[in-house]
């Protein structure tokens, strides 16, 4: 990862395998730390503010304008990725990242604040589709922090707003239901929102903001899927750029109706930081300005050379040499990488239409009509209610029948001993005989 600065003493930051790297303009380039996962870049004024994030729950922070002084940063769970640093206008970092939730997939979306020392870890929201490109933060006039980002099942486009004075994010508001990709702030007087929506085709999409947000607006073609967008800055102007397939196409900031067509090979694509964030950006070939080395203060005392001696040309230095070979290295790189990414957006697109060529063609056979056998199922259902009714009740009967015939059958046997206790002693035969004499 390389990220261009506008910078009178580092000319990039340079994330290279996983050595953190800045390129100064005078001692050149230089490892700040290894081990790094990620990284994060801001400019506050002359300041530049690199956070490198490593493989545990912590990572480190380097500020200064000519030297980096370094601190470590805590970040209480494991770096999920998605990290960005963003820089108010009030003096205040505003570091996010991701964290994984324990349950699914999911990430949750965390922001800390810098300004003497780092604040404790905030949680912004949770359930966040968890890629860098799926949320953007930017800092705008209103004096508020304002954040859009993908939501985790559907990836439909959220968008929320923070409050710094009370330390505060407002809840959620729906920016569009669609299935969304890439959504990028961008700050140039008026705030824009861009972002790719997946419909039949990709189209990008931008709203604005002045005092209310305006109404969607979609500036691609539709011919084609859009993609690969990315911002240029020429005199002062803003202008968004992005592809169709084979097509390039440019428009200035809020006059959508200039669409024009632009040659991809004018344009060099990077990573730059801009009005304190990093933005994608098209840089025109051959008007990048070289950076001027600063130069050492005059000694008092010395004395100037001749007027009329004429000015001589410096050699150039082996170590100009190789940075200009290492930037030759990295343009042809970076070329190369957008002419893949063209032709694998192109058989994307090509499997898009085979997709949607065999959704038309395959038809799926006609229902089977269950309601026969539905009904059947409740009718036998039904009769097996019945009968363990019928069944419960004739138990139930039975059990008072016993009952009522052990009742029966006590009483008898008690009559029978009473009886037996009444029946009348017998007479023997001579008391019978004498009796009657």
């Amino acid at each position: 990862m390389f990220i261009e600065l506008d910078h009178p003493m580092f000319s990039s930051v340079e994330l290279r395998g996983k050595a953190l790297i800045v390129h100064s303009m005078q001692a050149g380039p230089r490892v700040l730390r290894e081990n790094v996962q990620d990284l994060a870049v801001a400019l506050q004024g002359s300041l530049l503010r690199v956070v490198a994030f490593t493989e545990q729950d912590q990572a480190w922070f380097f500020s200064g304008e000519d030297e980096l002084h370094s601190e470590r940063l805590d970040l209480g769970a494991p770096y999920g990725g998605g990290g960005r640093l963003i820089c108010d206008g009030l003096g205040t970092c505003h570091l996010f990242y991701f964290v994984r939730q324990s349950p699914g997939l999911s990430s949750l979306l965390r922001h800390q604040r810098f300004t003497d020392s780092w604040s404790k870890a905030q949680t912004v929201t949770a359930n966040v589709f968890g890629e860098l490109w799926g949320y953007s933060v930017s800092w705008h006039s209103d004096q508020y922090l304002h954040l859009t980002y993908l939501g985790h099942k559907d990836r439909r486009l959220l968008y929320r707003v923070y409050d710094l004075e009370h330390g505060l994010w407002s809840g959620a508001v729906t920016v569009s239901e669609a299935t969304c990709a890439h959504p990028q702030f961008l700050s140039a007087g008026t705030l824009h929102l861009f972002w790719l929506e997946e419909l039949d085709r990709t189209v990008l999409k931008v709203r604005s903001k002045k005092e209310h947000w305006s109404a969607p607006l979609t500036l691609s073609t539709g011919g084609q899927h859009a993609g690969l967008v990315g911002f240029a800055l020429n005199e002062g102007e803003w202008s968004v750029l992005w592809g169709e397939g084979s097509d390039f196409y440019q428009t200035p900031l809020d006059r959508w109706e200039e669409r024009g067509t632009a040659e991809r090979g004018d344009f060099e694509y990077l990573w730059k930081v801009q009005g304190g964030i990093t933005l994608p950006m098209y840089i025109a070939k051959g008007k990048r300005e070289a950076k001027k080395m600063v130069e050492p203060p005059a000694v008092p005392g010395e004395p100037e050379p001749a007027a009329e001696e004429p000015p001589r040309e410096l050699e150039p230095t082996p170590e100009d040499t190789a940075r200009r070979r290492r930037e030759q290295e990295e343009a042809r790189a970076q070329a190369a990488f957008m002419e893949q990414a063209f032709r694998t957006l192109q058989e994307w697109e090509r499997v898009r239409e085979e997709v949607r060529r065999w959704q038309q063609e395959l038809k799926a056979p006609p229902p089977v009509d269950l309601a026969p056998l539905t009904a059947r199922l409740e009718r036998l259902e039904r009769r097996l209610m019945n009968l363990q009714k019928a069944q419960e009740a004739e138990k139930a009967l039975g059990e008072t029948s016993r009952a009522q015939l052990d009742r029966e059958l006590t009483r008898l046997k008690a009559r029978l001993d009473q009886l037996e206790e009444e029946k009348p002693r017998r007479r023997s035969f001579w008391w019978r005989v004498l009796g009657r004499a």
